[in-house]
């Protein structure tokens, strides 16, 4: 309930900002030496499956506001195409495409909403990430420096109504939780 509150506090905040006009726009770029990954485990073994950054590397133009020790984003958003993954063979690919479901559901999105300051080690953003057609939000720390962001977040893949695989007649199983790691150096 109180994650709601927040995130109808927040749009309502935004809403009015983007009334006012009064926030800035950017145009800025992630470079091809950034990485995202996401990591798995089973009984058995990890996996790494990582992000093909050419497939985001466009420029995007960006709209927030800068209030003390905050950002507020309007417009921040990754779109990950789910066949932009590559896991290690084309079996893992396959078997992690069928797990997101990528016919139906072909990226997921991650959008950044707020970034708070506490000190040049520490920053918290708020995120919300939609997989399988369902959006759950988080706040993780990150570590920003000049245009550097990198961090990492766990989460459970059946907080989006997904269930995790099993092989070889269940004698493997994938861990419900994964791991994003990111390390995103951008270009204003």
């Amino acid at each position: 309930m109180k994650r709601l509150v927040v995130l109808l506090a927040f749009l309502l905040y935004g809403s009015l900002l983007i009334a006012q006009g009064n926030y800035t726009k950017e145009n800025i770029k992630i470079l091809p030496e950034s990485n995202l990954v996401i990591e798995g485990s089973t009984n058995v073994n990890t996996f790494n499956c990582v992000f093909d950054i050419d497939l985001i590397s466009d420029w995007k133009k960006v709209n927030y506001i800068s209030n003390d020790n905050l950002l507020n984003f309007l417009n921040l958003s990754l779109h990950l195409e789910t066949e932009g993954f590559d896991c290690g063979n084309k079996r893992m690919n396959s078997d992690f495409q069928d797990l997101l479901m990528c016919e139906q559901y072909p990226e997921i999105e991650i959008q950044i909403n707020q970034v708070e300051f506490f000190s040049e080690e520490y920053s918290k953003a708020f995120i919300s990430v939609k997989l399988a057609g369902k959006v759950n939000h988080y706040d993780l720390p990150v570590q920003i420096n000049k245009d550097r962001f990198k961090g990492k977040f766990t989460l459970n893949i059946r907080d989006f109504g997904l269930e995790p695989p099993q092989k070889a007649l269940g004698l493997i199983q994938v861990d419900e939780k994964i791991e994003i790691r990111f390390d995103l150096k951008i270009r204003r």
